[in-house]
């Protein structure tokens, strides 16, 4: 009996170490990649300077997961993002209030993390459609987020939002 109480309490140090350690790995520069998104935010339409909506972003589970509240009128929506050191690239789940989910997988790509999903167009859903995002820092503290989408699979791109978040006072 004094055997399985020691395995037990070793297994649990094994099994809490390795939380703790997972926990510690998330301070890595890669898992920071997204901290200038970290905040409260008032966002415009980058193009017209209207108002687009309110965004929450910030850091949950040990630091490791990058959460997005999104609201603006009549519509919610939210992301978790994380970085994978098993495929060393940003995974991003995002669901909204009109019942979507998009899968987006992307990394670093000339200073800004580029984010892409396959999913089907709404007026025909059997066929493929790839919608990409862009998330860059403005040297004035704001930041860039441009969307755009293909339908011939990343031959070409259509324009679907370009935002500037501005941090709410």
């Amino acid at each position: 009996m004094r055997l399985v109480r020691i395995a037990a309490s070793m297994s649990a140090l094994l099994i809490f170490g390795s939380v703790h350690a997972d926990e510690a790995a998330c301070t890595a520069r890669a898992y920071r990649a997204l901290d200038f998104w970290l905040g409260a935010w008032e966002v415009f339409d980058t193009r017209t300077g209207a108002h687009a909506g309110e965004s929450l972003i910030e850091k949950n589970y040990g630091g490791c997961v990058v959460r997005e509240s999104w609201r603006e009128p009549g519509f919610t929506g939210g992301s978790l993002n994380i970085y994978s050191r098993l495929d060393r690239k940003w995974h991003q789940t995002w669901v909204d209030s009109s019942g979507a989910l998009r899968e987006f997988v992307g990394g670093e790509e000339g200073g800004k993390i580029v984010l892409a999903a396959r999913t089907f167009a709404k007026d025909d859903p059997s066929k493929p459609l790839l919608v990409r995002i862009a998330l860059s820092a403005n040297p004035d503290g704001s930041v860039h987020q441009y969307s755009d989408w293909s339908r011939d699979f990343g031959r070409t791109w259509q324009f679907r939002y370009d935002y500037t978040y501005r941090r709410r006072k």
